[in-house]
């Protein structure tokens, strides 16, 4: 965490405190009419929660090939398609993160190697069914709601 007296567009002069980050990206692997979805613990919130496949950029590594490498270690799939759909900041208020979403298709089954610290299950389910569960609260990770809602748009 930093902090940092920032000059405002006002003219006004504040204390800024900020978390400076590299930059992620996030997967929505696609197969057929199912998403594959990750069930990970938590352990900032003390839970497993449902999310899509993401990570932290490596130092001087392309966000490309962050998803690529992301999708492979976290699911075990390899995509013979991959495109990057959309961009945001998932904190403004409180980091300058920016996030990649890209789409994974056309996927092949491989073995997962996620991090020793990383407890990770696979959670297939209908895109359908993943959007519901958006829509009752049953999927809480920002970045999942925001890029599976997008995706929705993208496919009407």
């Amino acid at each position: 965490m930093e902090v940092e007296e920032v000059i405002l567009p006002n003219g006004k002069s504040v204390k800024v405190e900020s978390v400076r980050h590299p930059g992620s990206v996030v997967v929505i692997p696609l197969l057929g009419d199912e998403v594959i979805l990750i069930r990970q613990y938590r352990p900032v919130i003390g839970q497993w929660i449902l999310e899509l496949p993401a990570g932290t950029l490596n130092p001087g590594e392309d966000v490309k090939s962050a998803a690529i490498r992301e999708l492979s270690e976290e699911t075990g799939y390899e995509a013979e398609e991959i495109r990057e759909i959309l961009t945001f900041y998932p904190s403004p208020g409180i980091s300058d993160e920016l996030m990649h979403v890209f789409l994974a298709t056309r996927l092949r089954a491989g073995k997962a190697r996620p991090e020793e610290y990383e407890l990770i299950t696979l959670y297939p389910v209908k895109l359908r069914q993943a959007l519901d569960m958006v829509m009752k609260g049953q999927i809480l990770d920002a970045k999942t709601v925001a890029s599976l809602l997008y995706l929705s748009l993208l496919k009407e």
